[in-house]
């Protein structure tokens, strides 16, 4: 165990931890990992399509309604993505053992194989939902198309890259859970405002979970700041990532809430997307 880890650590930097690990064996061969260039192709293409040549194509076209796809979209992403969470908290938390601070896992124990495969299926489930942004384009709601909502997709499709490519799995799983759990509020959110007009008196509580949102990076800021100091096979590269991003959004989510509901009350917009 000791030397599998020292090797996929891929050498020492400061403290013994490589900063840039090497390619996680048990993932080699996969199809969308190793290489960078498909989900740099994957996510050049999504952000053209959704600003671009999108728009541009649809300018001489009529919205398309897409309520029914988007009824069923929703419905389905919100029971996937609780499988994911229940899931892998089974998995980590009580079949690994996993804590709050858990540093490198690169085993070759059943229930670590599982982990990894599980998140190889998450990966082409974040690609998967691109189209979300697909779907507003097509509607020709440009305002939802925020540079937020694409630049917080195109990140998550690069780390959940980094976690089946790298085996970052174990340090970024309660990321992984906390936010898998917030999405399942935001898709029931969006399945309930596809409804229609006449279910609005439903959707009282989209404030609140805007603030849930918020919340979520605050606990991932809190997180990466007690792995900076802990003691542990713990790569910065992983670390830094999750620390940058959360204050990163932790901003943008704060900036969204005080335009919304501070300044623009009542405002037609709901909950961003924080997958």
């Amino acid at each position: 165990m000791e030397s599998q880890q020292a090797n996929i650590l891929g050498g020492t930097a400061a403290g013994g931890i490589s900063w840039f690990p090497q390619r996680d064996p048990r993932t080699v061969g996969w199809p969308l990992t190793g290489s960078a260039l498909p989900v740099a192709i994957i996510t050049a293409a999504y952000v053209y399509f959704v600003k671009v040549a999108g728009p541009r194509w649809m300018s001489r076209r009529k919205p398309y309604d897409l309520r029914g796809c988007i009824l069923v979209y929703n419905m389905l992403a919100a029971l996937f993505t609780a499988f994911f969470v229940v899931r892998f908290a089974k998995l980590a938390y009580w079949d690994r053992g996993y804590t709050f601070l858990m540093d490198l896992d690169v085993s070759n124990e059943p229930s670590s194989l599982e982990i990894v495969r599980l998140s190889w299926w998450l990966y082409l489930f974040k690609l998967s939902e691109l189209t979300s942004t697909v779907f507003y384009v097509l509607r020709r709601k440009y305002e939802q198309v925020t540079t937020l909502h694409v630049v917080h997709h195109v990140i998550v499709a690069w780390n959940v890259w980094i976690n089946v490519t790298y085996a970052a799995q174990s340090h970024t799983m309660f990321v992984v859970c906390i936010n898998g759990f917030v999405n399942v509020l935001s898709y029931l959110y969006y399945f309930l405002a596809a409804l229609g007009p006449e279910y609005k008196k439903w959707l009282w509580w989209k404030r609140y979970l805007t603030m849930v949102q918020i919340v979520q990076f605050v606990l991932y800021f809190v997180h990466a700041v007690c792995l900076l100091f802990a003691k542990g096979n713990y790569v910065p590269l992983f670390v830094w990532l999750e620390f940058g991003q959360a204050a990163l959004f932790f901003s943008l989510f704060v900036l969204f809430y005080v335009k919304l509901y501070t300044k623009d009350k009542g405002g037609p917009c709901g909950p961003v997307r924080a997958d």
